[in-house]
């Protein structure tokens, strides 16, 4: 500060964070209003969480290092958000609302995002949290939604990947393995490395699993690609249920009109604290985030309290969904009525009568109509001689 005058540089935003105007915002409001709706109507309820929480609520899922911290008055460290179910967990853990529960969320996560990437670390995320139900209806309720949202906003272009949260860990645990060896050989899988995992797996001694083992990375397309290479080889016993439960949801999820389905046998998992059917949405032409993301986590609960609770969830990124989808922000061109102060009464009926209509608040018609051409508006003014007239 300098003289009274405050330096820009001392205002201007933290990196990883932005404003949005106008268009941008206008389309966000949209999608989450029509959104925020249709749940509703569904027979959701609504829950809304504090944008800050304390910090341990999120210790045991690897969010530490991406916080944003904040200190209380009282001296205790909390955070802003970087995730919006375990807020969720946590009322459900501390109040006595009787389950099962349909909820749906709208807010603000903050995870800040790794420097120089051109990244945001403030997300709006729309969501629902399915608590209560054991059922694969619930994965299928959570097709159902992303389903909607691919005809009615993104113009059947979503592709929706499926996967297990479990599968990768369920079949390298059969085999015994070195922890570090299993670690390495999960983590080429979840990033499709395929020169790292067939390295890797030179150190695996599993003569009648090793068939499937080679073939595993390329284990992901359509439903019917995949079964046509799984029937080349045998499948790991443990792991049998699981891709069970797989293609049960991807075969209902196949059956909706125009909808891209894949499933990947070497899924990588969204967030630690899912067990199960893990679901993705994504288009094409956006810069590789997905759109909506989730899954099963039966355990998600057990981190505080007793009593095991089966769930599934679903975030959906309004900004990607915002940049992705072909709706823009439909309304009545504005209309703005210019009037002296002695007439402001009559030019108040009219702004109360018509949903478009405001009050120019210029001091004189000249600057009104500047004002009006600049907001895309109509003009009208009132005159005591002449009446109303559109100028």
């Amino acid at each position: 500060m300098r003289g009274g005058i405050i330096m820009m540089s001392s205002i201007a935003l933290p990196a990883g964070l932005r404003d949005q105007f106008g268009t941008e915002a206008e389309s966000k409001d949209q999608i989450s209003a029509w959104l925020m709706k249709n749940l509703r109507s569904r027979g959701y309820r609504r829950i809304i969480t504090p944008i800050v929480e304390r910090r341990d609520l999120f210790a045991e899922f690897n969010m530490q290092s991406e916080q944003y911290r904040v200190i209380d008055p009282a001296g205790d460290e909390l955070v802003l958000r970087p995730d919006l179910t375990l807020p969720v967990a946590r009322f459900l853990a501390t109040t006595n609302v009787k389950l099962p529960q349909k909820i749906y969320y709208l807010g603000e996560r903050f995870q800040a995002a790794p420097e120089l990437s051109g990244g945001q670390s403030e997300q709006t995320q729309a969501g629902i949290e399915l608590i209560g139900y054991g059922s694969l209806k619930a994965e299928m309720e959570g097709v159902i939604l992303m389903h909607r949202l691919n005809r009615h906003l993104l113009d059947n272009q979503l592709t929706i990947e499926l996967g297990h949260a479990r599968l990768v860990d369920t079949i390298l645990d059969a085999l015994e393995l070195d922890e570090e060896l299993q670690q390495q050989l999960a983590q080429a899988l979840y990033h499709k490395n395929f020169p790292a995992y067939e390295k890797l797996l030179r150190q695996v001694d599993a003569p009648q699993t090793m068939p499937f083992l080679r073939k595993w990375p390329w284990l992901f397309g359509t439903l019917a690609e995949v079964n046509d290479m799984l029937a080349e080889v045998k499948v790991p016993e443990p792991a049998l249920p699981l891709l069970g439960q797989l293609k049960t949801v991807a075969e209902f999820a196949g059956e909706l009109a125009a909808q891209q389905v894949i499933v990947d046998l070497s899924s990588a998992v969204p967030q630690k604290y899912y067990t199960g059917i893990v679901m993705k949405g994504y288009v094409e032409k956006t810069t590789g985030a997905y759109l909506i993301s989730g899954g099963r986590y039966n355990r998600l609960l057990a981190n505080f309290q007793s009593q095991l609770e089966p769930a599934v969830g679903l975030g959906i990124n309004i900004d990607a969904l915002a940049e992705a989808t072909a709706l823009k922000p439909v309304k009545k061109q504005p209309v703005f009525v210019y009037a002296p102060f002695e007439l402001l009464g009559q030019a108040a009926a009219l702004v109360e009568k018509h949903g478009n209509y405001s009050l120019a608040l210029a001091d004189s018609l000249q600057e009104a109509q500047q004002q009006a051409q600049t907001a895309g508006a109509k003009l009208v003014a009132l005159d005591a001689e002449k009446g109303m007239k559109e100028c």
